[in-house]
């Protein structure tokens, strides 16, 4: 049984997490919370394996829980729901100890699989699926000596034909918000800045 504690300001995120989660077999809300410093404290007491914590909260923001969670080495396992994908916010999460970070846009079940595969131990932070430890991974395509993922490669294959964020989320059936979160992620693995640099690193060249 995993012991879940939600924290979101929302009346209605709230309720409808909890409703999820209660209707989920091997899952147990221990306990819901309308601010960081519930959360905190819920924390503390409950003592659960996964935090389902929004980031823009009164009294303690997402962060702040995170950043004290970690200074007192809290054995919880954190998902961040963000209503955007902000970079800033994303890799201040990452760095903060967030194991899984969903859009709240996400359909009911990635919420679900996001909360079981981070208390089995691996991370969940492209909103698409579990970053599973290497030594579990399939064969990889030969562009993935670059450390992209299948879908990060299939995106950066349209993003070098000159498709625009847009498209792209159309041609893959995600949102605008998830693209720009994946060339978020490729940005940051093969270390550019931009699209012209994204290319010319496929193309084997160095950016200027």
């Amino acid at each position: 049984m995993i012991s879940v504690i939600i924290a979101d300001d929302h009346p209605i995120v709230l309720a409808g997490l909890t409703q999820l989660f209660r209707q989920e077999a091997g899952i147990r809300v221990v306990s819901t919370c309308v601010n960081g410093l519930e959360a905190l404290d819920a924390v503390r007491a409950q003592r659960p394996d996964v935090l389902v914590l929004d980031l823009n909260m009164p009294k303690l923001d997402g962060l702040t829980v995170l950043h004290r969670l970690a200074a007192e080495r809290s054995p919880v396992s954190a998902v961040v729901l963000t209503a955007g994908v902000e970079s800033s916010d994303v890799e201040r999460a990452r760095a903060a100890g967030a194991r899984g970070i969903v859009l709240k846009e996400a359909p009911p079940r990635q919420v679900i699989d996001c909360v079981r595969r981070v208390h089995g131990g691996e991370s969940w932070v492209e909103f698409l699926g579990p970053r599973v430890p290497a030594a579990k991974r399939a064969p990889e395509a030969p562009m993935a000596g670059l450390g992209l993922t299948p879908r990060e490669i299939e995106l950066t294959e349209l993003v070098a034909s000159g498709l625009r964020n847009r498209d792209i989320a159309e041609r893959l059936g995600i949102s605008e918000g998830t693209a720009k979160l994946h060339l978020y992620n490729v940005y940051k693995k093969l270390g550019v800045a931009n699209r012209v640099e994204l290319v010319l690193r496929l193309r084997g060249q160095s950016p200027s």
